[in-house]
């Protein structure tokens, strides 16, 4: 039975979702844009939102038991791909020490909620 993840440590969805859904040894989890726990757009460089979405998705995957190591693959939404080297640079530090790194892909989009300039969504592998 799929079970939801929830944490105060991540933005309260705001719409018909959960953070996330663990279904048997895979963690789902959606969508993160630049939101802190308050649920507070963090505003700076796409640096600092790439930052915010990373941190979010750590503290879901941590509530559901688990680490960074766990991510197995994340998409990448950006709203210019000029932002895509600093997109990179945080990212890769992000994942640094991770014996394997999570596959990616990168999508760019015209535009996000909240006039955010990018999200993340993950998917984290468990053993049972």
């Amino acid at each position: 039975m799929p079970e939801a993840i929830r944490t105060e440590s991540a933005p309260t969805p705001k719409g018909h979702y959960s953070q996330a859904v663990k279904a048997g040894s895979l963690l789902f989890v959606s969508g993160q844009l630049p939101l802190d726990p308050e649920g507070q757009m963090v505003t700076g460089t796409i640096s600092d939102e790439a930052k915010q979405a990373l941190s979010n998705i750590r503290a879901i995957v941590e509530a559901a038991g688990g680490t960074i190591a766990n991510v197995v693959q994340c998409t990448i939404y950006v709203s210019d791909m000029a932002y895509w080297d600093d997109v990179n640079k945080v990212y890769s530090a992000f994942f640094l020490g991770v014996p394997v790194l999570p596959a990616r892909a990168v999508v760019p989009v015209k535009q996000m909620h909240f006039d955010a300039h990018i999200e993340i969504q993950a998917i984290a592998v468990f053993n049972e």
